[in-house]
């Protein structure tokens, strides 16, 4: 039976992904971590893919990560799950991403509320301005620029970063059925959220040492 690396998030932890294998259905592996009592809100498969050596390519995946690794005797990693994928990437793999949600209509509503509550990116914020270039992190031959209003275009569209992440990841052949701008578009190597996220933690040491 073939094996499959799998890598989940969860809209309670954010920040944090999982990383592992099962040789069971995705959609049921997903279910049983989603319906233990301690999780608030259920897992979602970000990414999952059928490979030759599903153990040998989690070691690795755990070692590359290893700095980024919560708790030793657990799965889960600080890290963008995009930076995951693109590991996963360098070898041969078959990806089965379920392309329908693994939770029921109740919790799924609940999920876009949460999601409907995160702050949407501002380009501007981040140094990104009007006319810059936006590279695609699965294919960096894909572009886009950058235009007013939090817009990109993108082969003669205007679209927002994450409806032409998600036209890009289906014109490559991935099942993803809802894509987060944020996470796939890359500006000077750095994924747009990593450059948040770097920003604001110089923003709030540069506050901090003012303040001491």
């Amino acid at each position: 039976m073939a094996e499959i690396v799998y890598v989940l998030t969860n809209e309670a932890m954010p920040g944090l992904v999982k990383i592992g294998r099962t040789s069971d259905d995705v959609s049921t592996r997903v279910a049983n971590l989603s319906a233990a009592t301690g999780v608030p809100l259920p897992f979602e498969c970000y990414f999952a893919a059928e490979v030759k050596d599903c153990a040998k390519l989690e070691k690795v995946l755990h070692q590359l990560f290893s700095e980024n690794r919560v708790n030793p005797r657990r799965e889960f990693f600080k890290v963008e799950p995009e930076r995951v994928i693109l590991a996963i990437s360098i070898g041969d793999f078959t990806e089965i991403t379920p392309g329908d949600s693994t939770v029921d209509k109740e919790e799924q509503e609940a999920l876009e509320k949460i999601k409907a509550r995160r702050p949407k990116i501002k380009l501007d914020a981040i140094g990104i301005k009007v006319g810059d270039t936006l590279t695609f992190s699965r294919d960096e031959n894909i572009t886009a620029t950058v235009a007013a209003g939090g817009k990109i275009i993108f082969k003669g569209e205007t679209l927002s970063p994450s409806a032409a992440a998600l036209k890009v990841l289906h014109s490559l052949g991935y099942k993803t059925p809802s894509a987060s701008g944020s996470e796939y578009w890359m500006f000077d190597g750095e994924l747009l959220d990593e450059r948040r996220k770097r920003l604001e933690a110089k923003q709030f040491e540069e506050t901090a040492t003012d303040d001491s």
